[in-house]
């Protein structure tokens, strides 16, 4: 779902996720993206947030963009909350590999997503298709520490050093004692800017 999506439902919509099977994307299941304090590294790749875009597609290929139309009170409102200035909302997809990113300014990079499964808020920027690679959060499987995150009934957010992780539940409403791998729709990396 991302931020901007995951921002939206939690202020406007509490409704329920479908948990639909995922379309796997065939060109992912053989990357690994490790997310660490201070960067993400895809395939041995390191990468830092904020970055420019043109970094992501020397190494994934070009993505498809999305341009969004940003009304003054939505530019109001994402300055403040993101503290830097809006000028351009392009966001990019990586359809084929399950990947996309936001950006304010039409290239620096301020969020990455991982997209597991289909979501409810099915935003034109989401990806096509869905992750299937494998994921770890400093060498580690992901969810156990995901899931030592904080809960706010929509997600589970953990900071790590410098970034801040976001995994969006599938199921809002789903017991924490039976959440696994297929529980979450989407994880997003972003630089932690504090309380």
């Amino acid at each position: 779902m991302g931020f901007f999506g995951n921002l939206f439902n939690r202020l406007f919509n509490k409704n329920k996720q479908k948990n639909t099977p995922a379309r796997i994307s065939e060109r992912s299941k053989s990357m690994t993206i490790d997310i660490q304090g201070d960067c993400f590294v895809i395939n041995g790749k390191k990468f830092e947030i904020p970055m420019h875009v043109d970094a992501l597609s020397a190494i994934l290929g070009n993505p498809r963009t999305v341009k969004f139309n940003t009304t003054p009170e939505m530019r109001a409102f994402l300055e403040e909350m993101e503290g830097a200035p809006v000028t351009n909302r392009v966001n990019y997809a990586w359809d084929d590999l399950g990947l996309m990113c936001y950006t304010l300014n039409g290239k620096v990079i301020n969020a990455f997503g991982i997209h597991l499964r289909q979501q409810t808020h099915n935003s034109p920027a989401n990806p096509k298709m869905h992750f299937g690679g494998k994921i770890t959060i400093n060498g580690q499987h992901w969810l156990p520490i995901v899931m030592s995150g904080d809960d706010d009934d929509t997600s589970r957010d953990v900071i790590l050093g410098e970034l801040s992780l976001t995994a969006s539940y599938s199921d809002y409403y789903q017991d924490d004692s039976t959440r696994d791998e297929t529980s979450f729709s989407a994880i997003e990396i972003q630089l932690y800017k504090g309380d």
